[in-house]
């Protein structure tokens, strides 16, 4: 019984690794939204630039969230 609970590192490696590719792709697919986002905030001030940088990091909070939650297709 004890040998189920044993933790091994390695057998997780790919599982890590695949995700770690998915985000990194995934980031370079978002570049131009990402630039887009950031050359509509530099354009913004005060209480309208806080909410718009909340908003882009929210969003691309959740959008990754769901990259890494999801299945392998």
């Amino acid at each position: 019984m004890a040998d189920r609970w044993e933790f091994t590192p390695l057998k997780y490696f790919p599982t890590i690794w695949g995700k770690i590719k998915k985000v990194w792709f995934e980031m370079g697919d978002l570049s131009w939204t990402l630039a887009g986002t950031g050359l509509v905030l530099i354009t913004l001030s005060g209480d309208t630039l806080k909410y718009g940088v909340w908003m882009s990091v929210t969003a691309l909070a959740i959008h990754l969230a769901v990259i890494l939650s999801s299945r392998d297709e």
